[in-house]
């Protein structure tokens, strides 16, 4: 069965399906489809040189190109389905980090925003519940990555202080909503909370490590991160960092 749709609606069905996008030209045209057992779903986009601005060849182009007519099933060289029992994305690999990425031009991997606080300064403080001080530390990654575990690192952590780790869709990004809808965001928007008020008291110079068997599924580049850091509105002097462990396709940017 072919089912052809406008190029905004296939867009949102690749999302929702989690599918790989293929393509060919043909005619002048960009013939892109994707495969769900026996459906296959696809649209049209007429080439102008040069593209139109705003134009679907434009965001097709810009955006989709790319990472399009990548295998389906990946294989070795001698065309046998490879079967994967580690939760590691195929292709990635294994990074820590205790700071984002920088994502505006000239873009740097690890160069952006550091996991690290410190009470003793109003740097990063938002609004906090009453009684109470915080600080959020958001930050990005420049390719889609997958979290894996993470750990804490305080010093002078004061009795009720905690910390919470979300993963935020931006306005005007798209995110799946629990009966499955894709939705567009209004404004940043939590579209998961991996870690639930994690309270911590005293020192960890050692860090306070959270494990888990498996990974995340995969976070879009387009999200950031959050870390939100809440203490007694006493606290003047408790300070600390955060490490992650994350999948991602590269770990450097080579030319």
């Amino acid at each position: 069965m072919e089912i052809e749709l406008t190029w905004e609606d296939f867009k949102i069905l690749k999302t929702k399906k989690r599918a790989v996008m293929q393509f060919y030209v043909n005619n002048n045209k960009y013939m892109i489809w994707f495969n769900e057992g026996d459906a296959k779903y696809f649209c049209k986009i007429r080439i102008t040189d040069p593209a139109i601005d705003g134009s679907d060849q434009k965001d097709f182009e810009d955006n989709y190109k790319d990472n399009c007519n990548l295998p389906i099933e990946e294989k070795n060289n001698e065309y046998r389905k490879i079967i994967m029992t580690t939760s590691r994305p195929s292709k990635s690999t294994t990074y820590f980090t205790s700071s984002g990425d920088k994502i505006t031009e000239p873009q740097e991997i690890g160069a952006g925003k550091s996991f690290f606080y410190d009470f003793s300064n109003s740097e990063d403080e938002v609004s906090a519940p009453s009684g109470c001080k915080r600080k959020q530390i958001d930050f990005q990654f420049i390719d889609s990555t997958w979290i894996k575990e993470g750990t804490v690192y305080f010093h002078g952590a004061k009795k009720g202080s905690y910390v919470d780790l979300f993963v935020v869709c931006p306005g005007g990004e798209y995110y799946i909503a629990n009966d499955g809808t894709p939705t567009l965001a209004t404004g940043d928007t939590v579209v998961e909370h991996f870690c639930n008020k994690l309270f911590i008291q005293g020192d960890c110079p050692m860090g306070d490590e959270l494990n888990t068997e498996s990974c995340s599924q995969e976070i879009p580049s387009t999200y950031k991160y959050r870390i939100e850091i809440t203490v007694p509105d006493s606290d003047t002097d408790s300070n600390g960092y955060c490490n992650l462990e994350l999948y991602r396709n590269r770990t450097v940017i080579l030319e």
